[in-house]
């Protein structure tokens, strides 16, 4: 029985049939890999750009095959359609992505396909990237540390009125920082959505995109996450920031986690597991008198991970530096991004992204780590 892999979705969406194609399109098409040949199906209005621009070796148009289901049934529906084109090249087992539409995969097991869900990622060399995928997401960071640097000047040239920083006149407020840093990606051709401007109490919590005015004295959590137009690689950097003088226990945080950060890049190589970085790192809190638990009615403490895998996803799985076991290669794409969050004093955060190496890691960009400004 002749076996295919099979992915109908669009490249928005499957950053695997994007990897396996190299075609960008906004609606879905149909895909598969048969004894090492690529094939697409395509639509009259994407088949000669999918033919020029992909990297299949095969582009095929979807019409004569939509002209047989319908012959053969009034009405067909996409397996049909599908059941048309895996036919013709005896195709009969079919391996999946888990993100398949469990309507799909019913209507072609009914048609008699043998389906097998595949791995996570579908192509799971992608997360080892090639020294070209290191320098699409190096530029990509370099226009984050950008972004982030022009959200720290914005801050330092504000000043103090009513407790409250007020840059050229008006009020900066969370709102108004994150527009700014969005609109700068954009200029530049990044997207960028949910980045977080997050000060004081709002900054204990990690995805707390932040609200209201920015204020002195207190911590301001810049954590800036694109996507490029162009390669479609993502970034992510995160600074923390003080404007005037911080408090001392805010001091204190601040040098731990930098300490703490500092402690986790020199882990970071190829072979080692994630969650031995992971633990040294909570240890260490732990040791400058920094605990992790449930306080208060809340989690305060270092209670996320300390890195995750990134590239054509924001989070790519299942690369982690967290209690999961995960042995870094090289090639992994990883954040390396401690944090601590105490309510009275505020959140503390500091992330980069490195790339792996046999023997240590590479740092994508580079950007101060200072607290006031």
């Amino acid at each position: 029985m002749s076996q295919a892999r099979f992915i109908y979705d669009s490249t928005e969406k499957n950053s695997d049939l994007y990897y396996a194609t190299q075609f960008r399109a906004p609606d879905a098409f149909i895909f598969f890999e048969h004894r090492g040949k690529k094939y697409m199906v395509m639509n009259d209005l994407e088949i000669d750009r999918a033919r020029k621009e992909s990297c299949a070796h095969r582009v095929l148009s979807i019409n004569g095959y939509v002209k047989r289901a319908e012959a053969a049934k009034e009405k067909p529906g996409q397996a049909d359609v599908i059941h048309e084109i895996l036919s013709e090249r005896k195709i009969r087992s079919l391996e999946v992505p888990l993100s398949m539409s469990f309507a799909l995969v019913d209507a072609l097991r009914k048609r008699g396909y043998k389906i097998e869900a595949g791995p996570y990622p579908f192509y799971p060399e992608r997360l080892e990237k090639d020294n070209e995928e290191k320098r699409n997401i190096l530029v990509t960071q370099l226009t984050v540390f950008a972004a982030i640097g022009m959200a720290r000047d914005a801050i330092a040239d504000s000043k103090v009125k009513n407790r409250q920083l007020v840059l050229r006149g008006r009020p900066l407020t969370s709102d108004r920082l994150r527009t700014m840093i969005n609109v700068f990606l954009l200029e530049r051709g990044y997207v960028a959505s949910d980045t977080i401007v997050s000060c004081g109490a709002h900054s204990i919590d990690p995805h707390d995109i932040g609200a209201g005015p920015l204020r002195p004295n207190e911590p301001i959590i810049v954590d800036v996450f694109p996507r490029s137009i162009k390669t479609l690689f993502y970034g992510d950097a995160t600074r923390t920031f003080c404007k005037g003088r911080a408090p001392d226990a805010l001091k204190k945080i601040y040098a731990t986690v930098k300490e703490g950060q500092k402690l986790g890049l020199s882990m970071v190589r190829e072979g080692i597991n994630g969650r031995r970085i992971h633990e040294a790192i909570l240890a260490l809190f732990e040791k400058r008198g920094y605990s992790t638990g449930e306080k208060g009615g809340r989690m305060q403490g270092f209670f996320h991970g300390t890195g995750h895998g990134l590239g054509l996803d924001l989070h790519e799985e299942p690369v982690r530096i967290t209690h999961r076991d995960y042995v870094l290669k090289k090639g992994n794409v990883i954040s390396v991004e401690p944090g601590l969050y105490y309510k009275g004093i505020g959140g503390v955060r500091i992330e980069d992204i490195v790339f792996v190496t046999k023997t240590g890691c590479d740092v994508l960009g580079r950007f101060p780590k200072e607290l006031e400004i």
